[in-house]
């Protein structure tokens, strides 16, 4: 079996894998990291093995498998709106993670075109999500009221209907029990807006503001 034939076999299911990762993988074999080198970026220029970023790689061209170069991380924010059906907007993976980041905004599989958004989230506020299915995936994305405040925290404003289906969704005691640990600033925001809204929203008159 050819090198390239067992990175294949063995990392393909992988949603992501790092260049340490093989040199682990092939330490008993004594292969120097330079030869690993060449040989993923044979497999890239042949279209078989994609980047993701510096030394992390996939055999998936998804762009939800780009979550997983910033492990531990959740979707959250738009995309969590979108990947749990809370509103008809498609969006970009927006990736929360306690990892250091130096851009917000970067691209993936080498394509100028293919955005992804990353933000640091401090790791006092880095619960409040759950494990969804997303085709052979399986995807950690914030739950309604850790997105709800997600949103306010990261200061991304939407037009009030925007936020009929999370509104719907949560769970106000929920809510409070997050809000807990946040500064009374965006606590109070969160709660002002639910306030507002909410019975709009469940009562159905949230959805069409004209």
């Amino acid at each position: 079996m050819t090198i390239v034939n067992e990175i294949t076999r063995h990392f393909s299911d992988y949603p992501v894998f790092t260049h340490r990762d093989l040199r682990l993988y092939f330490s008993n074999k004594r292969i120097k990291s330079s030869n690993l080198t060449r040989i993923l970026s044979y497999m890239k220029s042949n279209g078989d093995l994609y980047s993701l970023k510096k030394s992390v790689y996939t055999f998936k061209k998804n762009d939800m498998v780009s979550g997983f170069a910033y492990t531990p991380f959740y979707y959250g924010l738009l995309s969590a709106l979108t990947l749990r059906d809370l509103w008809i907007q498609n969006s970009r993976p927006e990736i929360l993670t306690i990892k250091k980041i130096r851009s917000n905004r970067t691209t993936i599989f080498d394509d100028p075109k293919d955005v992804i958004f990353v933000h640091h989230m401090p790791t006092r506020y880095f619960f409040g999500f759950d494990i969804i299915n997303y085709g052979v995936l399986k995807l950690p994305v914030s739950d309604p009221e850790k997105t709800l405040i997600d949103l306010f925290y990261y200061k991304v404003k939407l037009p009030p209907q925007n936020y009929d289906g999370l509104l719907r969704s949560i769970e106000i005691k929920k809510v409070h029990k997050y809000l807990k640990v946040y500064d009374k600033h965006t606590s109070k925001s969160v709660l002002n807006f639910v306030k507002k809204y909410k019975l709009l929203a469940d009562s159905g008159k949230l959805s069409n503001p004209y």
